[in-house]
């Protein structure tokens, strides 16, 4: 059992940072003692997958550097060995966000998300760029992170106004290909404009049924 210095509130799950306002936890000198041996394998087993982690690191880096080789070998194209590169990079982050558990599964699931957005950008542009990731992909991926925060806030009815700021990241990333439509790198704004609607929509409909208590959030976390 941990407790929460900044908003007073006690935590029962196994946890260094509180979800609310992600200070470090205050651990119970009582709890501290009952729990100790499992957390002791919990360490244990973080560090074995830490350990996996630098040997795909290095098994990673030795692959890339084969490729390039291969690729100067043979005069072939290097789009293919830098996509190769990317899909690598997006393993190693995937496995170091999924083994650092302290983050908290939210922003676990954002930066799945974003990953996923960056892959499917880096495909567009090694395959001759003809901006369909910039113009589909990224209204698509916040259409469907703002449904997720939908469902989560419904199943995390306790704690719903924490998600407040990632439907503000999220209108964020939706004014993103409206910046880059005069440069050309967006074809058309229709599906855009529909994810910034839903964006919107969402927060709005937020801070509607969320009343004082969503505002209060709001002005914890950026104090407006």
């Amino acid at each position: 059992m941990s407790k929460c210095k900044n908003c007073g509130v006690t935590i029962q799950d196994p946890v260094q940072v509180c979800p609310l306002c992600s200070c470090v936890l205050e651990q119970d000198e009582g709890d501290r003692t009952e729990m100790l041996y499992p957390y002791v394998h919990a360490e244990e087993g973080i560090k074995k997958m830490q350990r996996a982690l630098g040997i795909y690191v290095i098994a990673a880096i030795a692959a890339e550097v084969i490729l390039c080789m291969i690729d100067y070998a043979i005069r072939g194209p290097l789009g293919w060995v830098i996509l190769i590169g990317v899909f690598l990079a997006y393993g190693y982050i995937t496995l170091k966000v999924s083994i650092e558990m302290h983050t908290g599964y939210r922003l676990i699931v954002f930066i799945q998300a974003v990953l996923g957005v960056a892959v499917l950008f880096a495909i567009d542009v090694v395959s001759g760029f003809r901006g369909w990731s910039l113009t589909y992909v990224i209204p698509a991926a916040c259409m469907l992170i703002d449904l997720g925060i939908v469902v989560m806030m419904i199943v995390n009815i306790r704690d719903w106004q924490s998600y407040i700021p990632f439907q503000l990241v999220i209108i964020a990333f939706s004014v993103l290909p409206f910046a880059l439509y005069p440069f050309g790198l967006v074809t058309h704004l229709i599906v855009p404009m529909i994810g910034l609607t839903v964006a919107v929509m969402a927060f709005v409909g937020t801070m509607t049924i969320g009343g004082r208590r969503a505002r209060e959030e709001l002005y914890r976390r950026f104090h407006i």
